[in-house]
């Protein structure tokens, strides 16, 4: 069972998606992170820039101009904001993380701090001892001095930061370049495995739909005792399983054809019945190969399940007789398989009223008509044909029609078709598919026979397209309860 679940196509499908995802993010939160870092080193020496252009002018002008006020008798000195300004210029340069190449300047920069310290305590100590004013001016002439070092230092320190500045962006370029090209390399190699999984999973895919078509091939070529391989892949078993099903059911059908001959109509009924399916299966298992070629996973998987609904219902254990929800079950897989193959010439509606779906009815008597009407009227048809499929209840009868916009039939090739259905003769048609009149008689004759009456098919054509009708009784003895 293991085996068969890591063979999933859907597994394989949704790996191949998660990895596709994951690459996807990486790349993704990669550039994210490449981005951040860039931005924060770029706004970190953007930072330190203008914090040391702040700077400059409080050690040249404002701390200078500070004392002067104080000296000129304008402020207090205990109003002064002089220490405090040089105490958050050595703060903001203790947050500074500098190469050994910078520490000369901020090394000059914090002594000349202390010495314009000193100088302020100097002329603290003048004004609180009433020395002149001239002393304490001498005092202010050096302090200026020695700020207009410090500035000059502060620009030395500025110059060099910027150039650092410079310098790591050029090499944040190259990093960035880099890190395109290795972007570029990933990409590359998600490129190359994502067609390595496409063509390994199309191959894998291809082999086991072209097993199949092999041996729909050898079914319709007669050869009844071909069995279909057993696949590996979850979503093919129940197929084969149909598929090998349908062909013990063709095989047994033709032995009961054989030793049943007082029910020979019946079995010749059944034996033609079962000789269209390898061809439509065939044509079908076609479609899935050109689907598998093109890469459209999903459409295999959808085509695959419809075949396999189509052929579980059809099969139906055997049994003639099923519910009108299962027949419109069946229609539909057969029109949505139909559909992929045809879907820019081909549009349907099915509308068959839910009150009876619940009611029994024979088997497979809508699917032929709807085949006829594909391929002798929508087929036939320039543009999009319209096939239309209603189903109602009206008094004791159950009545279907099946109507398409093709170019319907002359009155002549009219007349013909409703003469042979009046002849309980069955003939085949050497036609493969859908052959002229031959899905028509199947149906008229089934529902004249199992149903026990004179009337079986109606059929209404002109040049703007065909209707075909049939009533059923909506309950039947011993069919009414169970399938």
């Amino acid at each position: 069972m293991s085996a068969k679940v890591n063979n999933s196509i859907l597994r394989r499908v949704s790996e191949t998606g998660r990895f596709f995802s994951v690459a996807l993010v990486s790349v993704m939160v990669l550039n994210l992170l490449l981005m951040y870092t860039f931005q924060l080193r770029n706004a970190s020496f953007a930072t330190e820039i203008n914090q040391v252009a702040a700077l400059m002018p409080v050690v040249d002008e404002k701390v200078p101009d500070e004392i002067w006020e104080v000296i000129t008798g304008r402020h207090a000195f205990s109003e002064c904001q002089a220490y405090a300004m040089l105490d958050e210029v050595e703060a903001t340069l203790d947050q500074f993380h500098t190469s050994d190449a910078e520490a000369t300047e901020l090394l000059v920069v914090r002594r000349s701090l202390g010495t314009m310290q000193s100088y302020v305590q100097q002329i603290e100590a003048n004004i609180n001892g009433h020395v002149s004013v001239i002393d304490s001016q001498k005092q202010l002439d050096n302090l200026r001095s020695v700020g207009s070092l410090t500035r000059d230092m502060l620009g030395d320190y500025l110059i060099k930061r910027v150039e650092m500045a410079g310098e790591e962006s050029r090499k944040n370029w190259v990093f960035f370049i880099a890190c395109c090209v290795g972007e570029a390399l990933l990409w590359a190699g998600i490129y190359f495995v994502s067609s390595f999984a496409n063509r390994k999973l199309t191959k894998y895919i291809g082999n086991q739909i072209r097993q199949l078509s092999d041996f729909a091939s050898q079914l319709a070529d007669g050869d009844m005792d071909a069995r279909a391989p057993e696949m590996q892949t979850p979503e093919l078993q129940p197929l084969t399983e149909s598929m090998n099903a349908m062909a013990e059911q063709l095989n047994a059908l033709i032995v009961q054809n054989k030793i049943e001959q007082e029910n020979l109509k019946k079995s010749e009924l059944r034996t033609l019945q079962a000789q269209i399916s390898p061809h439509f299966l065939y044509n079908t298992l076609d479609a899935i190969i050109w689907q598998a070629e093109a890469k459209n996973t999903n459409e295999v998987i959808h085509i695959t399940r419809a075949l396999s609904d189509f052929f579980r219902i059809s099969l139906n254990s055997g049994e003639e007789w099923i519910t009108v929800a299962q027949e419109k079950q069946h229609l539909e897989g057969y029109l949505s398989i139909q559909k992929v193959r045809y879907r820019d010439i081909l549009e349907y509606s099915v509308d068959i009223d839910p009150e009876i779906e619940d009611k029994i009815m024979l088997k497979l008597l809508l699917q032929p008509l709807v085949e006829n009407a594909l391929y002798h009227g929508v087929k036939k048809k320039r543009g999009i044909g319209t096939i239309r499929v209603v189903g109602r209840r009206e008094g004791d009868n159950l009545c279907f029609s099946v109507e398409d916009n093709g170019g319907g039939m002359t009155p002549e090739r009219l007349s013909e078709i409703r003469a042979a259905l009046k002849n309980d003769q069955i003939q085949v048609n050497s036609e493969a598919e859908g052959g002229s009149g031959f899905g028509l008689k199947n149906v008229d004759l089934r529902i004249r026979l199992y149903y026990n009456q004179s009337e079986g098919l109606s059929i209404e054509s002109a040049s703007s397209g065909t209707r075909v009708s049939f009533r059923l009784p909506a309950e039947m003895k011993g069919k009414n309860n169970h399938v």
